[in-house]
């Protein structure tokens, strides 16, 4: 027997990416791997293991943050990772960011194995050194002109550790009420499981997408620019479409459960909550093209289980009116997706197989 030691995200610790460790924790035990979960790095307990995973937002109100970023608490994150690695015998970097990006290659000659929920297929990106290159990839040679984020590149000698592990789709997306979802990581999927709506029912709404625009030439408008695309062309559309601001989560629900479409733009990173409620509510994922991507679990297939646009969403319009007026045609995408993810987080087996190849 093994032991996986995890130093999770406190505040998150209950329904974060962790979640599908807590899942299927018994039969990671029968496959030879003791968990043990903590949520203090000065803890004694979190030395002496076969392996350490570090969960990169258990930093985030200090170095993971790089606005709170300074040489100080670098060195203090250097130090703790150098002084960890004497006592265990695979240190694990979960970088936990939303982006396919990273601005945590500063730490990844101290550890042995760097994660990404979401990781570019052609990694030479991650060390170039061309100050125009942005962090978030899909925002380079955008027509809006806003500040880049940039970050360090990846050592080329480093490279290798840079691996996918798992991304958000294995969260938990059962609804709970409020402060329940302390919950998510105790409660049997076999006695309160996941609700699927089934694609072939009544749907009122041609599509659903909530949010603002914002305005203004800073890094969250730059993150927002095709949010702000899909919001800023509502109004020339003749559909019937669930909009507006932000509403309940209830509420929220019950919209994507009436819809044949959801627009599910690229934010802080690709992958967003809303493609796995889409896939739940039985609703038709449209989404920027996923192809420069690899992730597990693989749920984005072009023209099989959601709809790709272009990155500056230039073809949006057309697309949303096609589908729409060919909506029975394109159903079957929406089952497809529903399906492919069903069977992701009920596929305990591939989760365990990609965890043990991690640690190997």
């Amino acid at each position: 027997m093994k032991t996986l030691k995890i130093l999770d995200w406190p505040s998150q610790r209950f329904f974060s990416e962790t979640h599908p460790f807590h899942k299927w924790r018994q039969e990671l035990r029968e496959s030879g791997i003791q968990l043990e979960f903590h949520t203090d790095h000065n803890s004694p307990k979190l030395r002496n293991a076969d392996f350490l995973l570090i969960h990169s937002r258990y930093f985030m109100n200090g170095w993971q943050d790089i606005y709170k970023r300074t040489p100080e608490n670098e060195y203090q994150l250097l130090l703790l990772l150098s002084e960890l690695k004497k006592t265990v015998g695979k240190l694990i970097w979960f970088d936990a960011a939303d982006s396919s990006g990273s601005s945590d290659f500063p730490i990844i000659d101290f550890v042995d194995v760097f994660l990404k929920k979401q990781v570019l297929k052609d990694k030479r990106y991650y060390t170039e050194k061309n100050t125009e290159n942005d962090l978030r990839i899909w925002l380079n040679n955008r027509k809006l002109k806003t500040e880049i984020t940039e970050f360090k590149p990846c050592p080329i000698d480093q490279l290798h550790k840079v691996k996918p592990g798992w991304n958000i789709g294995l969260n938990d997306y059962r609804y709970f009420g409020y402060k329940m979802g302390r919950l998510s990581n105790y409660l049997s999927y076999y006695l309160y499981p996941t609700r699927f709506s089934k694609v072939a029912k009544e749907r009122p709404f041609d599509l659903t997408f909530r949010g603002r625009i914002h305005h203004g030439k800073d890094l969250k408008n730059a993150v927002s620019y095709q949010r702000n695309r899909v919001l800023e062309l509502f109004d020339s559309m003749n559909l019937n479409i669930a909009s507006g601001p932000g509403i309940s989560k209830f509420r929220y629900w019950q919209e994507m459960r009436k819809a044949k479409l959801s627009i599910s733009p690229f934010g802080w990173g690709e992958i967003c909550y809303r493609d796995f409620e889409t896939f739940i509510a039985g609703a038709i994922l449209i989404k920027p093209s996923m192809e420069h991507l690899d992730t597990y679990p693989q749920l984005f297939i072009p023209q099989e289980t959601y709809i790709p646009l272009r990155w500056d969403m230039e073809d949006l319009e057309e697309k949303l009116d096609f589908v729409i007026a060919q909506y029975p045609y394109y159903q079957q995408i929406a089952e497809n997706g529903q399906e492919r993810y069903r069977t992701a987080i009920n596929d305990g087996d591939a989760f365990i197989q990609s965890i043990l190849q991690i640690l190997n």
